[in-house]
């Protein structure tokens, strides 16, 4: 996006599990674009390897032609490394570490913002992440978990890992997305940081990003989730309804493509797309593509509710 004084900066479209995998990269790119680059939900290990659909995820030829920065979840350092070398192994240099995941089932596990409570456990995450060669890595995070100045003890660790960039979140951990953002604490920490720091939290219109970029002008970035999830011709002011039906058929061939459970699979996760696309649809239009049992049936539906959305 271009400020008032006609300098661009980047924007970053932030990583939102279970929405803003490969297909609806794809899509975003290929329909409406306006980022400069992705981040891919986060990947972790589980039962002592990298999630293979995480590994998918991220696979260099069901990304191409856009930027993407891989992102790992992880409070043990040797979780952490196992998936910087599959990262590697595929041609990534550019790794995010997450420090923000709010959801209690993560972050009471010491991990994502709940890691905020522990500066021990980041200093050793950043300590065997930075003994690894040809990887770059940023950051996102919060304030704090439980408390908004954490970030005071975390901040200073940054030397460890010396990152491209920092998006923060202005609010703790335990508010999830809600409540107020603490804007006196982002300023803080954006005062007190030797690394570019990047806006993250709140973003909903081109119109609300023009703002926090004049507001602070020595962003490196701005990072945009929940906004552009809800509509993801956000940076595309001249979209049609027929953009939108193109986005939505191209979510569809790639689900169908990749998913392998079946009709009753693809119906599942086409339906809940429509948990951030497109909010405050008609009730009676969302309750039809929730009631969707065949392909057919949804489809029906969410035609009906595009053209009324739109």
């Amino acid at each position: 996006m271009t400020m008032d004084n006609n300098i661009k900066i980047p924007v970053l479209a932030a990583p939102l599990q279970g929405v803003t995998d490969n297909v609806w990269r794809m899509a975003q790119h290929s329909v409406f674009g306006g980022v400069d680059a992705y981040y891919a939900p986060f990947m972790r290990v589980e039962r002592g390897e990298v999630r293979r659909k995480d590994l998918r995820d991220v696979d260099p030829e069901r990304n191409a032609g856009i930027t993407l920065i891989p992102q790992i979840l992880a409070c043990q350092p040797d979780h952490a490394l196992m998936m910087v070398d599959a990262l590697k192994q595929r041609g990534y240099s550019r790794i995010d570490i997450n420090l923000g995941c709010p959801f209690p089932p993560i972050a009471l596990h010491r991990k994502g913002s709940g890691m905020l409570a522990y500066p021990e456990l980041v200093e050793a995450l950043f300590k065997a992440l930075a003994a690894t060669d040809g990887v770059e890595y940023s950051v996102k995070m919060r304030l704090g978990w439980d408390q908004p100045e954490q970030w005071r003890e975390i901040l200073p660790l940054m030397e460890i890992i010396k990152p491209v960039n920092i998006a923060v979140h202005p609010r703790i951990g335990k508010q999830q997305y809600k409540g107020d953002l603490d804007i006196g604490q982002f300023e803080a920490l954006m005062a007190a940081s030797a690394w570019p720091i990047v806006y993250n939290g709140g973003l909903r219109t081109p119109e609300d990003i023009e703002v926090v970029m004049n507001r602070y002008p020595n962003l490196a970035a701005v990072m945009v989730g929940s906004g552009l999830a809800a509509n993801p011709g956000m940076f595309a002011p001249d979209a049609t309804l027929d953009d939108y039906r193109r986005f939505h058929d191209l979510l569809v061939d790639g689900y169908t493509e990749q998913l392998n459970g079946g009709e009753a699979q693809l119906v599942r996760h086409l339906q809940d797309i429509w948990q951030t696309f497109l909010p405050g649809i008609d009730h009676k239009l969302f309750k039809a593509i929730r009631k969707s049992r065949t392909l057919e049936q949804y489809q029906a539906a969410a035609a009906a509710a595009l053209m009324r959305a739109l």
